[in-house]
């Protein structure tokens, strides 16, 4: 590769701190279903190191519960344990990348959701005095 040079595609922040937007996340349950949600979230922080906002989940202002096919259930079908766990959500603070302003859903395990994986509490609990 010599005489090339390698440019890398550095991304940007869209969004100032105080700016609101929507962040879609997306479990899969353990019988196969899927749980959509649409969070509106505030931005609280850039971090530009790691190219990410730190958010606050502010109002969750849609969701969605599909079987394996895709197709979607009706409210009253809905798993009441996990979408308890959804709600639980609102007012947390979490880090995700500067990408995720793109609209695209964020896949995650569920034990995010459940509380086994510390993503959506980390940034939550009461700091430790030094």
């Amino acid at each position: 590769m010599l005489g090339q040079r390698l440019f890398l595609c550095m991304t940007q922040a869209k969004h100032n701190i105080g700016d609101f937007f929507i962040i879609q996340f997306v479990w899969t349950l353990p019988d196969g279903d899927f749980i959509r949600t649409l969070f509106k979230a505030e931005v609280l922080d850039i971090i530009p190191s790691a190219d990410k906002y730190m958010v606050q989940l502010v109002e969750l202002i849609a969701g969605s519960q599909e079987d394996k096919k895709g197709i979607g259930r009706d409210k009253p079908d809905f798993n009441k344990a996990y979408w308890r766990l959804v709600v639980e959500l609102i007012g947390n603070r979490v880090t995700v990348a500067w990408e995720v302003e793109d609209g695209r859903p964020l896949h995650m395990r569920l034990a995010t959701l459940t509380g086994e994986h510390d993503f959506f509490t980390r940034y939550n609990r009461p700091q430790k005095p030094q």
